[in-house]
């Protein structure tokens, strides 16, 4: 049996959450809205509204001279550019592939939107790059796990999955039989969250999880 680990990009191996909030303090910066002008940025990032809603409450607010759709612009082009692979991700990919294991990247999101955060060489430690949503199916559909795993040239017999999102990830990868680890960040699961498999708290704790299972 062949030891294949598929991966999640975002808040698994790059710290995209850190890069919204950096994009914050730059934008607080370069328009000199100060700290209770950051505060305001960072409050509307977690207001149940749409990503339209909360750009137009924020021009509404400084007087930016940009459309909503012309920040949300902005927005998609500068936070992936300020996303940070969490620490020792490079390193203990690297050492997975050379103790044979078979390794898949898939992400939901664009390639267009996804390659800026895959920098310092992150995308080569990777048999098989999947950006669902150019695909005809995104995760959780069951799918999308089985085309990874034939694209990597192998099955989904013992392959594991690690990522953030329980419903993405982890009940995507279990409906097709796969282990799993959550990456929970500290998090608990909500009502009607279940967690199958093991739990970590930051991606750097899997690598010793799947070490011990190959």
């Amino acid at each position: 049996m062949e030891r294949f680990a598929i991966f999640d990009l975002d808040d698994t191996l790059v710290d995209s959450t850190g890069a919204v909030d950096r994009w914050f303090i730059e934008v607080s910066e370069q328009r000199n809205l100060g700290a209770a002008g950051l505060e305001f940025l960072r409050a509307e990032q977690e207001r149940p509204v749409s990503p339209r809603e909360s750009f137009q409450a924020i021009i509404d607010r400084f007087g930016f001279t940009e459309s909503p759709d012309e920040l949300r612009s902005i927005f998609l082009d500068r936070v992936p550019r300020l996303s940070r692979t969490f620490d020792g991700v490079l390193e203990n990919l690297a050492e997975l592939r050379a103790r044979g294991w078979r390794t898949a990247l898939l992400t939901n999101g664009t390639e267009v939107d996804q390659q800026p955060k895959m920098r310092d060489g992150l995308a080569d430690l990777f048999d098989v790059v999947c950006f669902a949503d150019d695909e005809p199916m995104r995760k959780p559909d069951p799918e999308i796990f089985r085309l990874v795993a034939d694209r990597a040239g192998t099955g989904l017999d013992g392959a594991w999955m690690i990522g953030d999102s329980l419903e993405h990830d982890i009940a995507g990868a279990t409906a097709v039989g796969m282990s799993t680890i959550w990456v929970s960040g500290g998090r608990t699961p909500q009502d009607g969250e279940s967690v199958s498999g093991q739990v970590v708290t930051s991606v750097a704790e899997a690598f010793p999880l799947l070490h011990a299972a190959g």
